[in-house]
């Protein structure tokens, strides 16, 4: 019978995306393991070009991953510190698919995602992937290292326009490993 009980309790946890408060990722997930019977998975990354300073960034910006049984942990969840609240569609936590779960282990076997800094060149195709320009395709013109920016030609109203902005928010040639080709 002790058997039983413990599939049926395995059987009832499961993983949920929780949203974190802004900025917050961190907070939550150390607020979240010290639930009984919660495991957290926070998928962070680092470029080991910056690596020095050794600021990971979460994979998913306010997201984190949390397995328990949403029956007995959905409320200590939901208002524990750092957390915003658990994802839901029509007030039921979204349940987030075992083989998703195992392909981001694979890929950050210990919660640590590299992405290869690869040398960016004046000519590259990018798209913005937030801010002002969210969208917006462009050629980079110059690449500015000392502040990590960019400049990028845009086509704006018809002409061509150089814009600097921030390496962070441009999504270069296959540099991430969740982008396509």
């Amino acid at each position: 019978m002790n058997s039983g009980t413990e599939e049926l309790k395995d059987w009832s946890k499961g993983w949920y995306c929780i949203r974190s408060k802004p900025r917050m990722e961190m907070v939550a997930a150390s607020t979240l393991q010290t639930l009984d019977d919660v495991e957290v998975f926070l998928p962070r990354t680092i470029r080991p070009s910056k690596a020095k300073s050794f600021s990971a960034k979460a994979l998913f910006p306010g997201y984190l991953f949390a397995r328990f049984d949403p029956v007995n942990h959905v409320r200590n969840i939901h208002y524990a510190r750092g957390v915003a609240y658990v994802v839901r569609r029509n007030e039921i936590p979204v349940h987030i698919p075992p083989q998703v779960m195992i392909e981001l282990r694979l890929i950050s076997p210990d919660g640590i995602l590299e992405i290869p800094d690869l040398p960016h060149k004046v000519g590259d195709k990018v798209k913005v992937i937030s801010g002002l320009f969210c969208g917006d395709e462009g050629t980079v013109t110059q690449l500015v290292p000392a502040r990590e920016r960019v400049k990028i030609l845009f086509e704006i109203l018809g002409r061509p326009t150089e814009v600097e902005i921030d390496e962070d928010i441009v999504d270069f040639p296959s540099t991430h490993p969740m982008s396509a080709g």
